[in-house]
Parts: C-alpha cells; structure tokens; sequence
C-alpha cells in the first residue's frame, strides 16, 4: 500500500533583483520536488493586498520559509520585514526557517545560529536543492543502525564492572565449561570456535583473557608461544557469574551435609539438581569460612570428613 506524503508549503523570502536569476528556477526546482513554493510572482495578481497575500496567505500557512540572502536582498525592507515575521513565527509556532546564501553574502544577525546552505554558483545549485528539500521534509541521509554484534546481543551475563561485552562472553564460555568439567582446563580451540561463532577473532579472545585473568576472575596455563591459552575458572570468577545466587547455593549444600549428613560430593549434586561442579565449589565456600573440611581425591571425588558445629547456627542465621 503506498503511502501519501502531505504536500509542504515553503514561503521563498526574496529580493526582484534575485527572481529571474536564482529564485524562480530554485522554486520550480522545489515544486518539482513535491514541494509548493509560494513566490510573489506565482501568487499575486494586480490589485491583491501585499500584506494580506504575504503575511496571511504566504507566511502564514508556510511549514518552512527559505530566505534567499544576496547582497542586494539584505538591504532590502521587505526582505527584512518578512524576516522579522519568520523569525516570530518560529518562535511562536517552530516553523522552520532555511537562509540560503547566495555568492558570499553576509548574513544577518537574526539567522546567524542557524545553519545556512551556499550557493556560490547561481546556475549550479543541485546540491543546495537536494539540502534544502531533505530539510523541509525531514530527511536525513545518515545512514541507518544497523544490529549490535551478536556477542552483544546473546551475552547472557550482566553488566560486571570493568569488564566489555567480548570479556563477558569469554567469561560464560568459561563458566558453561566450568559447569560441565569443573576446575578442568578448557581448551582455547573450544573457546575461539565459540567466539567466533559470535562475532569475535582470535585477538579479542586472547585480550579478553589477560583481561580477566588481570581481574582474577580466571586462570590461564601459559606456555611458550602467542595465545589464546587453556584457561579454567577461579573461585572468584565463579562467585561473581553466581551473583545473588551464590548464597542460595551455599545454604542448599549446606543443609544436606548438615541435616542429611550427607558427605560425598556427587551425591550432594544428585539430591540438589546441581552440577557436581557447583556443589564442590560450595563446599570450598564453606571451607574457607572454617565450616567443614573435605579432601579431593585425584579422580575429581570430594568427600566432605568434618562439619564444624557452627555450620548449623550459620544456616539457622
């Protein structure tokens, strides 16, 4: 279905010496353009009222006045009066006002904060046209937005502080591999395959990774050679990807062993639904505040052998 532009009406300020030489082509060429330019010449007939036709026909139904500023039509009275009425009128109803100059003119002190359009050559004025209609119908050809980078817009983590959309991606790779293997390296050829897919090259991975190995939220295992390297979660990287959530862990870990006495770490994960490997870390949680002790075998079992006393008054704090 196409759409229908309402046609604008432009009042075209001007001296009669100007007419001939630049105003009437500039009109036509607006008119041809879907615009009504009102020209005196155009619209007035012997024995019409020059303020009536002017003021109350031409400025006063016009949605922009183009003010054509010469050296002769800046001395011009009715140049200016028609200026004055212009300059009201915006003000008043925010009708815009569009000064084109003409070879150099100078330009009165009414229009000098707004943006004027040259014309140094009378017979060559495309380019003014194209400004000119563009302005009265809103026009712009800046060129449109387009999508985010997809690493932007499928980022699942939050804003973290000091930390870019391409480090927070490389953090969640690092997370979601955390989640499957626990504290088992991932490999840089996983997380380049996934960086990619989103829009990031090999350099923004391996910046990434100083970024965030520099903040202590990972580790990497350097080795002769450019990155990126293998790289694992660390505990604090882990407790800032949990945010609130953390707690909610701890607490539910916490009152198996305490009110269970459950003790095997996998078992743990079976009866919560969590991952085995956030289960461990919130048994390394608890350890740290000196509410239990485990031991970790090497083939990745943690067993809980000791619960302090206190672990019950802090989950019933």
């Amino acid at each position: 279905m196409q759409t229908t532009v309402a046609t604008p009406k432009v009042f075209v300020s001007h001296a009669s010496e100007d007419k001939q030489r630049f105003v009437i082509p500039f009109a036509t060429a607006l008119r041809a353009r879907g615009i009504e330019a009102w020209v005196d010449q155009w619209e007035m007939l012997p024995g019409d009222s020059l303020v009536d036709k002017i003021f109350e026909e031409g400025l006063k139904e016009a949605a922009a006045v183009v003010i054509v500023l010469s050296k002769i039509s800046i001395a011009k009275p009715w140049v200016r009066e028609e200026l004055n009425a212009a300059v009201v009128k915006r003000i008043q109803k925010g009708t815009k006002i569009i000064p084109v100059v003409l070879e150099g003119s100078d330009v009165p002190e009414a229009l000098r904060s707004l943006v004027w359009q040259s014309v140094k050559d009378v017979n060559d004025f495309n380019d003014c046209l194209t400004r000119v209609v563009d302005a009265v119908f809103g026009h712009t050809s800046k060129p449109p937005i387009g999508a985010a980078p997809i690493y932007v817009r499928n980022n699942a983590l939050p804003q973290i502080t000091g930390l870019m959309a391409s480090d927070r991606l490389v953090l969640k790779a690092l997370y979601d591999g955390f989640l499957r293997q626990g504290r088992d390296y991932v490999s840089p050829e996983e997380l380049v395959g996934i960086a990619t897919g989103q829009g990031l090259d090999v350099s923004a991975v391996s910046e990434s990774l100083e970024v965030l190995e520099h903040q202590g939220y990972i580790e990497q295992l350097k080795h002769l050679g450019p990155g990126p390297y293998h790289a694992r979660m660390q505990p604090y990287g882990v407790s800032t990807v949990l945010g609130s959530e953390e707690s909610l862990l701890i607490r539910k870990v916490g009152l198996c062993l305490a009110n269970d006495g459950m003790t095997v770490c996998a078992d743990i994960a079976v009866a919560t639904g969590e991952p085995n490997s956030l289960v461990d870390f919130a048994i390394g949680r608890l350890e740290d505040q000196g509410l239990v002790s485990a031991v970790r075998s090497l083939d990745g079992t943690t067993i809980v052998h000791q619960t302090s006393p206190m672990l019950r008054r802090a989950l019933a704090g």
